[in-house]
């Protein structure tokens, strides 16, 4: 089941990794997972995608196999994903991202616009009202909390028995997850923890992301793009940003308008919604994503 290569190479000094699925005489396409995901959290796209494109997912500096700088910016991420274009020489890659991936894809889109065909955001376009200019209060607050969390003593991580462990922990937070998924991110995304067992191997340091850039600025990037985008949400997905940002807890016409308005700023995008999904839409109806995908794509 697993056919596919992990390679290594330099970002933004550091030492990255990424899996390359094959097939490099397809055109290319790079996939980036989300916030304490790794490159296999999309195994199953990816897996869909091969036949009829050269995929590549791609560990965040932070996260997977790849090295913990130990600070994080959205600068940084963006520029990983140019030098793994760069290392591997690839020629126009689709982009996929997923929620943090999102973010990343479309920066990149917006800076490199000619070298991006198309564009798939993954519930990657942030929580609604994201984009609305913040109060004089909000920046301070938003300051504090951030100097907070660099401030925050580093942990451990989640201590867990071993590999089984954290199958069974993902596959209750994701109930709709492909068991044999499950396996292989849990494979792939484990380390040993320093007091015995495995942990997730993923630096919490790297929430500090988003205190590095201003929240308003994603939309003003957006108008850049110029290729077509399919933005896929799930129609439970408001619950996910309500359990992060409370003040949205029951705001479904807003989190509607904002969709639709977001939604337009685009010069070339669509919106689709996958029943019965959530923020992890690739885990609740992976078969629903990769067929959206594989039609947006062609």
């Amino acid at each position: 089941m697993q056919s596919f290569e992990r390679f290594y190479f330099t970002g933004s000094n550091s030492r990255l990794s990424a899996i390359d699925f094959g097939n490099p005489s397809l055109p290319d396409l790079v996939m980036v997972h989300g916030m304490r995901d790794h490159g296999l959290s999309l195994y199953s796209l990816a897996a869909a995608l091969k036949h009829d494109y050269h995929v590549i997912a791609v560990d965040l500096c932070g996260h997977g196999r790849s090295e913990n700088p130990g600070n994080y910016t959205m600068t940084q991420f963006v520029a990983d994903l140019r030098a793994l274009v760069l290392d591997r020489k690839l020629i126009k890659p689709v982009l996929v991202g997923h929620s943090l991936g999102g973010h990343i894809v479309s920066r990149y889109s917006a800076v490199f616009a000619a070298d991006v065909p198309n564009l798939v955001l993954l519930d990657g376009i942030g929580p609604p009202g994201m984009g609305l200019a913040p109060g004089p209060e909000d920046i301070r607050q938003d300051l504090k909390a951030g100097i907070a969390l660099v401030l925050e003593k580093p942990n451990n991580g989640r201590q867990m028995a071993d590999e089984a462990e954290a199958v069974s922990r993902l596959s209750k937070n994701n109930p709709k997850l492909d068991l044999a998924a499950a396996q292989i991110i849990a494979q792939h995304g484990t380390e040993a923890h320093p007091d015995g067992g495995v942990r997730w191997s993923w630096d919490p340091a790297v929430r500090m992301v988003w205190q590095s850039f201003s929240k308003a600025e994603a939309e003003d990037l957006w108008q850049f793009i110029t290729c077509p985008v399919l933005i896929l949400t799930g129609d439970h997905s408001l619950d996910y940003w309500a359990s992060v940002r409370p003040e949205l807890q029951d705001q479904q016409e807003f989190y509607q308008r904002e969709l639709d308005r977001r939604t337009r700023i685009f010069k070339n995008a669509q919106h689709r919604v996958i029943e019965g999904a959530g923020h992890m839409l690739h885990y609740d109806q992976p078969e629903s994503v990769n067929e959206l995908v594989k039609s947006f794509l062609g």
